[in-house]
């Protein structure tokens, strides 16, 4: 990109996409640029109805509820309140216009972007673009202690050019910027709200989404209720959207009884402990969905501090580790083997990388031969669900047999944040859920500005790798150095990849509107743009 271009941005050089709909679809009432969208094609024999809580169970309380502080334990929630500025399509490219009708490239440094009028958040303000530049400035702001911060450093300044329009500017070209505002410094929160007491904004939260806050009891339930002036209804032809009249989730630490719950007409959906799969998928009562979906599960080091600044300790950990007698063992064998960070399917991915052999032999020299031929003392955390303590029951089993005690805490969330924030730790739960624009993770996890890295990580050469990949703007060679990014973190064994996820979902029978076909094929914005109901009206 060079010279004075002028273009519709999308990720990675990809321009925002403009589908072919149906007939059908266009000649409803509504914003042709999202009724013209191959994704947002409904099936002409749906008809949706009105009314009725969807109920759903979670293991936690979804935490935070201002997605820039961390815990944040339930992302589905957090965007049925809040809409993003852009949504990403099926290859994991950000070119869906969201709440941004438009970006335009004005120069290789500068974005113009047109917001959608008519959106108000849901304490009545407006969204537009001086809230939207307060929002970003906050973010950037150190004393907002915002964990999404890092991935804004590319950013000059970000300017008001009138009511809906913002001119972003870059310290470099920066490829990236459409993936960045798909994630979480894009989902908009209410300037008013942030200026009046951003830390109430933690727990009464004021978005634009389809769904606002009506009643909380942390670690007890979230009660959302339907958003009646939500903006995608009107732009989609479709006023009665959002067809719930709310949702409530409900903590349910044990599976067994959230499944008890589903099973007696208690809740309406529920993703399955992966344990109850093969119980469950022929239950006449319930329409069981299993997909692969965009998370890797992970093991972290701290490279930087204890044993593991060796990278042979950390090859040994990685290589006593058996991936496929864990994803059968504690997943049921419902998870694809990790080779890295980035999923097979995502364009991030380095083909070339194999998942790192189970040889308990080699472990033993490489320990020896670090020193530690007697064996090793190492600590660290899991998350304390039921989950949480089987996998790190067997992960710590495997170790005992080439030597390595791993003293692990079942922990709160809150309990594990405090622990990466200090680096009190050698091994820890890892990983990264919904991965997609590349930058995201490789930044969280590896850059000294990641919002989850607190100095446990710092390679420079992977770290020049990601400022080179945050910089380049043609699509091959800023895929070429992420399959860099990925050998490098390989090679180094900065953490141990186990698996990427795969996820089971029951639906009640009263449920209606899920499309599994399309929504394999267009994943995140499927999901956003058509939303579910029940037959009558009511569970």
């Amino acid at each position: 990109m060079t010279g004075n271009c002028k273009r519709v941005l999308g990720a990675c050089g990809v321009a925002l996409s403009i589908g072919v709909a149906s007939p059908a679809v266009q000649a409803q009432a509504g914003d042709p640029s999202i009724l013209d969208q191959a994704w947002a094609i409904w099936d002409g024999a749906d008809k949706p109805v009105r009314g009725g809580y969807l109920r759903l169970a979670a293991p936690q309380y979804i935490g935070k509820m201002n997605p820039n502080h961390w815990p944040v334990l339930d992302w589905v929630s957090m965007g049925y309140v809040h809409d993003k500025l852009v949504v990403t399509d099926g290859s994991y490219n950000p070119t869906v216009p969201w709440l941004a009708q438009s970006l335009t490239q004005d120069d290789p440094t500068t974005v113009i972007m047109k917001l959608r009028d008519g959106v108000t958040f849901h304490d009545g303000s407006r969204f537009d673009a001086s809230a939207l530049k307060f929002q970003i400035d906050w973010i950037r702001n150190p004393k907002s202690a915002a964990w999404s911060a890092g991935w804004l450093a590319p950013l000059e300044s970000v300017e008001v050019v009138d009511d809906l329009t913002l001119r972003w500017k870059f310290k470099h070209p920066w490829p990236g910027f459409a993936g960045i505002v798909a994630n979480v410094p894009g989902y908009a929160l209410s300037a008013k709200a942030l200026r009046e007491d951003a830390d109430a904004y933690d727990s009464q939260p004021k978005g634009t989404g389809a769904f606002m806050l009506e009643e909380a009891s942390p670690g007890n339930f979230l009660k959302l209720k339907r958003n009646p002036n939500w903006w995608f209804a009107k732009a989609s032809g479709r006023p009665d959207m959002p067809y719930f009249d709310g949702i409530h989730v409900s903590v349910i630490p044990d599976p067994a009884v959230r499944l008890a719950n589903l099973r007696a007409g208690k809740l309406d959906i529920l993703t399955l402990d992966k344990s109850q799969y093969a119980v469950v998928k022929n239950d006449p009562n319930l329409v069981v969905y299993r997909q692969p979906i965009n998370h890797v599960v992970a093991l972290r080091f701290n490279t930087t501090k204890g044993v593991f600044r060796d990278a042979r300790v950390r090859q040994a950990i990685s290589l006593a580790i058996d991936r496929k007698a864990l994803i059968a063992g504690t997943q049921f064998g419902l998870g694809r083997i990790a080779s890295a960070l980035y999923p097979e399917d995502h364009w991030a991915h380095n083909p070339a990388l194999n998942p790192v052999p189970y040889d308990p032999a080699k472990a033993k020299q490489l320990l020896a031969e670090a020193g530690f031929a007697n064996g090793l003392t190492i600590r660290g955390y899991y998350n304390a669900t039921t989950m949480g303590q089987t996998i790190a029951e067997a992960i710590k089993n495997m170790l005992a047999k080439v030597g390595v005690t791993w003293q692990v805490d079942l922990l709160a969330p809150v309990a594990i944040a405090a622990r990466l924030k200090e680096r009190d730790y050698d091994l820890g739960e890892g990983g990264w859920q919904f991965i997609y624009d590349p930058d995201l993770a490789a930044t969280g996890l590896y850059h000294p500005d990641g919002g989850f890295n607190f100095g446990r990580s710092d390679n420079k050469a992977i770290v020049a790798l990601i400022e080179a990949a945050r910089r380049e703007v043609d699509h091959k060679k800023r895929q070429q150095l992420y399959w860099d990014i990925e050998k490098a973190l390989y090679d180094d064994y900065q953490d141990a990849w186990l698996w990427w996820e795969e996820v089971v979902t029951a639906h009640r029978k009263s449920i209606k509107g899920w499309n599994q076909e399309r929504m394999t094929k267009y994943k995140e914005v499927h999901f956003w743009s058509h939303p579910l109901w029940f037959k009558d009206g009511r569970p």
